[in-house]
């Protein structure tokens, strides 16, 4: 018999292939199986996991029906990063499918997280997909000062984002002349 561990590690082998029926299938049984044994936390991870793979196949309704519930998982064990991960994985999949609202106030509580545990990677994607956000909200100003936030934090920045950041660090330098 397959442990869920095992189901786990075969869904992120698939992922990694870009199989994502077969990777979808495995964290599936892998959150089934760590709920039956009464693992929550690993249940909740494998359905983070599930979440992403239903992310990639922009399944944005399954994407949330994967990860409903697990951010309070995370924040009753006390484990924030994971909890801001998946308030991620539901902002996403809410910008995903059209909800914008529901998008833009998971990715500011993710930043508000991301921010309190240091963490500045992910913390940075969060702010470049909440200006995407904001520029579908019409919200322009605020979507430039948060992709703006977004490349200060990136780690490595592409040819492209470079000469965007220096752009908006223009733009912004004459707003405040």
């Amino acid at each position: 018999m397959t442990t869920p561990a095992e189901l786990k590690e075969q869904g992120l082998a698939f992922f990694g292939k870009d199989q994502y029926p077969e990777a979808a299938e495995r964290f599936a049984q892998a959150a089934e199986a760590y709920a039956a044994q009464g693992e929550a936390l690993q249940a909740a991870e494998a359905r983070n996991d599930l979440g992403v793979v239903r992310l990639a196949q922009q399944d944005w309704d399954g994407a949330l029906a994967a990860v409903e519930g697990t951010p309070e998982i995370f924040a009753a064990a006390g484990d924030r990063l994971r909890q801001a991960q998946a308030i991620a994985n539901q902002a996403n999949a809410h910008d995903g499918a059209g909800h914008l609202e529901q998008a833009a106030a998971g990715y500011e509580q993710a930043i508000d997280l991301f921010t309190e545990l240091g963490e500045k990677e992910t913390r940075a994607s969060c702010w470049k997909a909440l200006s995407g956000v904001q520029l579908k909200q019409d919200k322009k100003l605020q979507a430039l000062a948060s992709m703006q936030a977004g490349l200060k934090l990136a780690p490595k920045l592409s040819a492209r984002e470079k000469t965007l950041k220096g752009l908006l660090d223009k733009a912004i330098g004459l707003m405040g002349r």
